[in-house]
């Protein structure tokens, strides 16, 4: 299997997934098992976001120029 890096555009996609994900988690019912599921998007967008901005790179090419709270 060859060892393939991910672009930058394939990178923004992947976190525009998640994000998306993460927005149609905050609109299920609420229950134990969505709240555990929504925080865990929370805890996986910040992360990324917060390593973004360590290595000062644009967070809203990424679409994480958002206060996540609020998403979610």
């Amino acid at each position: 299997m060859m060892n393939k890096i991910l672009t930058e555009s394939e990178l923004e996609f992947i976190v525009s997934r998640v994000i998306k994900n993460a927005m149609e988690a905050s609109e299920e019912e609420k229950s134990d098992f969505n709240d555990g599921k929504k925080l865990a998007y929370y805890e996986i967008l910040d992360t990324i976001k917060n390593e973004l901005e360590i290595r000062e790179i644009e967070t809203d090419k990424f679409g994480l120029n958002i206060v996540l709270e609020k998403l979610i």
